[in-house]
């Protein structure tokens, strides 16, 4: 199609590759041939293994000013995406980057190539014009949609190890519900995935008292964590909420008592809980029934909240100047690979319109992903004339 934008024309490059988690499929060696054209020097950093089938491609790439010390600003980032589901309901192939009325569709277009090719469009026209005083990095990796055992945690482990420093990082995350320039993202909830486990007694439902049921002590034990008070408020911080996901016992027989049940359960919490405060809540209830109980952590992510400095006063000024808009300050939404990285500097969230991620369809409104490359090109020059 003609007249495409740069951004749009290097997103459908991305999208064009079925990069799967854990699979790159080549999404990353992409991203490294253009950037090498525009002067960033690549760092491959693979981890995990080919023969336990999780070796994870991840990207480190700069353009180190010649100014000694100078800052760096990052963007971060992922190439992998979720499963396109049921192919046949797409529209079009989830994985040809089709550009249709106004929009370009694909997995991946909003979550998250579309602003991945932003950030480096952006960076390709500075680059060409400007002499920065600062460093221009990225830090992709492939494993953000998976088990993020192999991606960005240890990326920022070499950087630790390297003592390579960055000053500031924005993440690319599609975090504007509505329309470009409605909400940054300046921390998240913590999320505490964890298995409670009931253990009775098998029996003949004719003879209760012969069995111990475990179903009804784990049934007891939810209906209370349903009605425990998580009201403490954090600042820009949503509602700290409990969630059971499942129960199961995994018996099929409707007279039979089971010997086990066991239900999931999630708490995406604030900054006024922690972990262990949690669990203590939780495990005191145990206590009011017969049976054996067993809890055991699946997952725990803790919460972060990243206070306003001038960075952020910056990014708010250059998407104002691109949209007129004045974007809220959030936390909402799930985890992000920011977690990992506000262990070594400021961070903050901001890309593209979030509406369609993950589903079926996605896509991407062509002049929003022009407006996000201006956004960033903003940025980078107004960080220039600040931190440089």
């Amino acid at each position: 199609m003609k007249n495409l934008s740069e951004a749009t024309e290097f997103a459908q490059k991305l999208i064009i590759k079925k990069s799967v988690t854990p699979n790159d499929d080549g999404a990353i060696n992409i991203l490294k041939q253009k950037l090498s054209k525009i002067g960033f020097n690549n760092i491959d950093l693979p981890f995990g293994s080919k023969k336990n089938d999780d070796l994870i491609l991840n990207l480190f790439s700069i353009n180190k000013s010649k100014k000694l010390n100078s800052n760096t600003l990052c963007f971060a980032g992922h190439t992998d995406v979720v499963p396109e589901g049921d192919s046949k309901k797409w529209k079009f192939d989830p994985f040809l980057g089709k550009v249709s009325n106004g929009k370009l569709h694909g997995r991946g277009a909003s979550d998250m190539k579309g602003a991945i090719a932003a950030w480096v469009m952006a960076c390709n026209n500075i680059l060409k014009k400007n002499k920065l005083n600062i460093s221009l990095a990225l830090l992709i990796t492939g494993d953000e949609e998976g088990v993020a055992t192999n991606g960005t945690i240890k990326v920022v482990q070499y950087l630790k190890q390297k003592k390579i420093k960055i000053s500031h990082c924005i993440v690319g995350e599609p975090t504007n519900p509505n329309y470009i320039g409605e909400m940054i993202k300046v921390g998240r909830r913590g999320s505490l995935s964890f298995s409670i486990e009931t253990v009775g007694k098998y029996g003949h439902v004719a003879y209760p008292h012969l069995a111990k049921n475990p179903v009804t002590s784990l049934i007891h034990i939810c209906n209370r964590l349903n009605k425990i008070k998580l009201n403490l408020k954090a600042k820009n911080f949503p509602q700290t909420n409990l969630e059971v996901t499942s129960i199961d016992t995994g018996n099929p027989t409707s007279n039979v008592i089971p010997n086990s049940c066991k239900a999931l359960i999630n708490i995406r919490y604030n900054t006024c809980y922690s972990e262990r405060l949690l669990l203590k809540k939780i495990k005191a209830y145990f206590s009011e029934v017969p049976c054996t109980v067993k809890l055991k952590v699946i997952s725990s992510n803790k919460p972060f909240y990243t206070d306003s400095d001038k960075f952020l006063s910056l990014l708010k000024k250059s998407i104002y100047k691109v949209t007129k808009k004045n974007p809220t300050l959030s936390t909402t939404g799930g985890t992000s690979d920011a977690r990992y990285i506000k262990d070594i500097c400021p961070v903050y969230e901001f890309g593209s319109v979030g509406k369609t991620m993950h589903q079926i369809n996605e896509n991407i409104n062509i002049k929003d992903l022009e407006n996000l490359q201006k956004i960033y090109e903003d940025l980078i020059l107004s960080y220039d004339r600040i931190y440089g």
